[in-house]
């Protein structure tokens, strides 16, 4: 019978979350409720309920290690995840803003509105 459990713990295995690999790049002292991830220069900026520390790595390097976390780029410097999204503020020029649970506030490129209007994003307004 025990080749009959082998298959099912290891069936069982792909079932749980697995984190993203990006999460293990954060300093332990920021913990693990990634809000926004930000381009500075050579260096991604992760921010965190817990604070925000840079990681020397591009950004669509890290974007791709995010893969299975509910996020995505709003701006061609910034990331963001759908928990950390309290509301958004429409700009007079049109342009989306959105404002994080840390009260920070991340801009919308005109290109990738569409797809935060698709997600559902704007009705926090």
């Amino acid at each position: 019978s025990a080749g009959v459990a082998a298959p099912n713990s290891a069936a069982a295995t792909p079932a749980e979350p697995r984190e993203p690999a990006f999460l293990a790049r954060l300093p332990a002292r920021l913990g693990r409720d990634l809000l926004a991830l930000e381009m500075e220069d050579h260096y991604v900026r992760a921010h965190t309920a817990e604070g925000s520390d840079l990681i020397l790595m591009r950004l669509r390097d890290a974007i791709a290690e995010l893969a299975g976390l509910d996020g995505m780029q709003v701006h061609r410097s910034h990331w963001v995840a759908a928990a950390a999204v309290a509301g958004v503020e429409r700009k007079p020029d049109g342009k989306l803003v959105l404002v994080l649970r840390d009260g920070r506030r991340v801009p919308v490129s005109r290109s990738h509105a569409a797809a935060v209007r698709e997600a559902g994003w704007v009705e926090k307004i």
